[in-house]
């Protein structure tokens, strides 16, 4: 009897998780996990960067109130500025999530290197909070249209808003 070969068939030799639908399942949760982890980041910086500024500056309901109002404008400018993506959105995914990573890392480092040197710490601070703000903007449409091929829209908005 001659069977066509079928993925997960030790007398075929193909691994089951070759398979497409495994792959696609695969590629699926990584993308789902790194959105995961840079969100956590991004609200870990959010929450550092706010902390930061209140030391340093003062003020702690102003100070938050600041850094969470200028980070969720410049969320909103990233959404708007994702637009303008349209090619090799892969790259351009890894890339953001690697600058935002960075920065995340640095940016408490930076405040307090930089609250030494500069009479007015808040020129570092703000502006920092304004680019974690962007690339998040940006981070989450393009994540969106990526995971496009996954799962239907309802589901993958639902999935990357969770």
């Amino acid at each position: 009897m001659n069977k066509s070969p079928v993925a997960g068939d030790p007398e075929v030799g193909i691994p089951a998780e070759s398979s497409p639908a495994k792959k696609r399942l695969s590629k699926n949760f990584v993308l789902k996990a790194c959105i995961f982890a840079t969100g956590l980041a991004g609200i870990v910086a959010e929450y550092v960067i706010s902390t930061l500024a209140s030391y340093l500056l003062g003020n702690t309901v102003l100070q938050w109130t600041l850094i969470l109002s200028i980070m969720l404008f410049a969320m909103g400018v990233g959404s708007r500025v994702s637009r303008y993506f349209r090619n090799y959105l892969l790259d351009v995914f890894v890339t953001i999530e690697f600058v935002l990573s960075l920065l995340c890392a640095v940016s408490a480092l930076a405040s307090y290197y930089f609250s030494a040197h500069l009479p007015n710490v808040a020129l570092i601070i703000y502006p920092i909070a304004f680019v974690i703000g962007l690339l998040i903007g940006l981070e989450i449409p393009i994540a969106t249209r990526l995971n496009d091929v996954f799962d239907e829209l309802r589901i993958n908005i639902s999935a990357v808003m969770e």
